[in-house]
């Protein structure tokens, strides 16, 4: 008769292995992903920094926010982005952003 305990095992080791592998899998596609678009910013079919709009965009609660707090957009000196001004760091460039006065 089989031990309860060692199939147990032996069902949660593939289970585990299963589960490496596609992780695996994961991450070689992000990799590659990642060398893609180094290898088409390198040969000058992407601009270094560009926006992703589809990222960019978030999404602001209506009742939080309401758009008008008194605080104008902080402008990035290196690249000219508008920031929000509770940033430190640029959202395109991530340059460190003027104190705030």
């Amino acid at each position: 008769m089989i031990d309860p305990g060692l199939l147990y095992l032996a069902v949660i080791g593939a289970l585990l292995l299963v589960a490496l592998g596609l992780g695996v899998r994961v991450l070689w596609d992000i990799v590659g992903d990642a060398r893609e678009i180094r290898r088409r910013r390198r040969s000058g079919g992407l601009e270094p920094y560009t926006e992703d709009e589809e990222h960019d965009r978030v999404p602001r609660d209506p009742v939080e926010d309401d758009g008008d707090d008194g605080r104008a957009s902080a402008t990035c000196p290196q690249c000219g982005a508008d920031n929000d001004p509770a940033f430190t760091y640029c959202r395109r460039c991530v340059s460190p952003l003027p104190p705030d006065e």
